[in-house]
């Protein structure tokens, strides 16, 4: 009896335990059940590297710290959840509508984090960590994230990644949280540069912490981009550029490769690659000088006195006008009642075609366009690839623009007018051109009428297959000009930096530079003397073998030879410096 008494009341014990566990504590502890469990950890890939044509970066990976939130395992509770999402919120300096938002956009039983702010101080860590039991959900991972030379280094060039936006993600080729390139050679070669991300199943307790590595799968890093840029080159034009706004491109007229691209005033990238703030934002976007803008390509300006070397080339390869040609120039040039001036007070007195060009007569090529007449003009300036797309692989590209012949009353066939050719004779009126077209037009007079196509990227490559993707260059046109005409060309603008000429500013010792100067107007009547004008400098070196060619559009500068050919100089002294070294140790 004794001992059936003890195992009954042992079973009422055993009873009344499993009734307490299953119905009285049995949500407590179904809830905790439910959250030790298999969290899928995704793995982000690291970015491929861009790299110039001497191996050296131009962006590259580093590790950082970035809060994220899974869904599943927030509180439930919305007065719970929203405890917790003000915590943070009040660590980390996070707009709190930011949290609610970014848990908003997925589902709450979601596995998967949701990124929230990337680029994480330690400090930052450390606030988290210190209160993870009290923040479930909350986590901190480490990922990928790209560093740059400078803030500003290339921006328009290299482009910045965020994460993909709602249009991006109705493509279905991205993952919400996935950091896609959004502009330049990032958005360009996107598809290359993006890895592909690994991920982990990692065994959890009740508190989130982590008990064990179940599978893991390595992310595997982008592909690798050898680009055609040289990083002094484009450090030294940045430099020549700095408190400028403008322009710079550096190509090779051997192969159309360029080798520097600049744009300034420049924005900060890696503001861009993070979270930026609505008010950070519209600075940027409502700045009056316009960071956003590549004006290397996105930008049309008219191209003043530069454009008189394809008007001396229609002239004397058509016959209109010869190298012994003269005229007077007394400053002023008369068509009907509207007089056209030079840019010198008094005009430059007798002077051929050689002299206008080193020079810059505006006289002279005032009387020699109504003599080529506008049809030449446009047909050799349309040869040397202007009013076309120069096939720059980044987007947004503009045309310029070249004068059409316009209807005339009573006229049954469409004519130039007479004022109209004048103007575009020295390069003003309807005429527009972007920097990069001049560098092409510049490189095929430097390589005797070869039209590259400009190249950004040589080679693709990934580690496990090699070249996945290469670009050889391509020829987009050819100019036919007689062998004489060329060497009269380039005699010509080897003078205007060497011999006295408008372009004296780039000259440097020991290294022979070809070039032009231009300076154009923006309005009828501004002065370059009061920075109302563009100020252009095309040049190209060696001048006998050319490797070289340099193109500075400084906007609102003034005068070419004054502000953009000083400019040249510096980014040519820099190129070549080890042969102007070498000049001025033996003198």
């Amino acid at each position: 009896m004794v001992i059936a008494t003890a195992v009954i009341l042992g079973f009422v014990v055993l009873i009344g335990q499993l009734w307490y566990l299953q119905v009285l504590e049995g949500g407590r502890f179904l809830d905790a059940s439910d959250k030790n469990r298999i969290r899928i950890r995704p793995i982000a890939a690291p970015r491929g590297i861009l790299y110039d044509r001497n191996g050296t970066p131009l962006v590259d990976n580093r590790p950082a710290f970035t809060l994220s939130l899974i869904p599943r395992e927030l509180p439930r509770d919305v007065e719970s959840r929203d405890a917790v999402l003000g915590r943070v919120a009040s660590l980390l300096n996070i707009p709190y509508q930011e949290l609610l938002d970014a848990v908003a956009r997925v589902q709450l039983d979601s596995f998967l984090p949701v990124r929230v702010r990337r680029g994480l101080t330690l400090t930052d860590v450390a606030k988290v960590e210190e209160w993870k039991l009290e923040l479930p959900g909350v986590i901190t991972e480490v990922e990928p994230q790209r560093v740059y030379p400078t803030s500003r280094f290339a921006a328009h060039l290299l482009g910045y990644v965020r994460e993909a936006n709602d249009e991006q993600l109705k493509q279905g080729r991205y993952r919400r949280g996935d950091m896609v390139g959004q502009s330049g050679l990032e958005r360009l070669l996107d598809e290359y540069l993006r890895g592909q991300d690994g991920g982990e199943r990692i065994e959890v307790d009740a508190m989130g912490r982590q008990v064990r590595r179940v599978q893991q799968m390595e992310p595997h890093a982008g592909a690798q981009v050898v680009t055609t840029i040289d990083r002094g080159f484009q450090e030294a034009a940045e430099r020549a550029m700095d408190g400028h706004a403008g322009a710079v491109v550096v190509m090779d007229p051997r192969n159309g490769d360029v080798l520097a691209m600049v744009s300034t005033p420049a924005f900060e990238i890696d503001r861009f690659t993070g979270t930026i703030e609505r008010e950070a934002w519209l600075r940027v976007v409502q700045d009056p000088n316009f960071p956003l803008l590549n004006r290397t390509i996105q930008s049309q300006y008219a191209p003043g006195s530069v454009f008189k070397i394809i008007v001396a080339a229609a002239g004397l390869q058509e016959g209109s006008i010869t190298p012994l040609d003269r005229t007077f120039c007394n400053g002023e040039f008369r068509l009907g009642t509207f007089a056209f001036k030079d840019w010198k007070e008094g005009g430059h007195g007798l002077v051929d075609l050689h002299q206008s060009i080193v020079h810059s007569c505006n006289i002279f090529f005032y009387q020699a366009g109504l003599k080529i007449g506008a049809p030449a003009i446009v047909k050799y300036a349309s040869a040397f690839g202007f009013s076309q797309p120069t096939g720059v692989d980044l987007p947004g590209e503009k045309l310029g623009f070249l004068p059409q012949p316009k209807a005339v009353r009573g006229r049954a066939t469409k004519t130039w007018p007479a004022g109209e050719t004048v103007n575009m004779s020295i390069g003003q009126g309807a005429v527009l051109v972007t920097p990069m077209q001049v560098a092409r037009f510049m490189s095929a007079v430097a390589n005797g009428g070869v039209l590259w196509r400009p190249r950004l990227v040589q080679r693709v490559e990934r580690s496990e297959r090699g070249v996945v993707w290469a670009d050889r260059g391509q020829v987009s046109g050819h100019v036919e000009l007689s062998p004489v005409v060329w060497a009269f060309l380039r005699q010509s603008m080897w003078a205007v930096v060497n011999d006295g000429g408008t372009g004296v500013g780039a000259r440097i010792p020991g290294l022979d530079i070809a070039g032009k100067t231009g300076t154009a107007q923006m309005i009828s009547k501004s002065r370059a003397d009061k920075g109302q004008d563009h100020a252009w400098f095309a040049a190209f070196a060696p001048a006998k073998a050319p490797e070289v060619v340099v193109v500075v559009l400084v906007e609102r500068g003034g005068k070419g030879g004054q502000v953009a050919a000083p400019i040249a100089r510096k980014i040519l002294n820099a190129i070549f410096y080890e042969k102007v070294a070498a000049v001025e140790v033996d003198g």
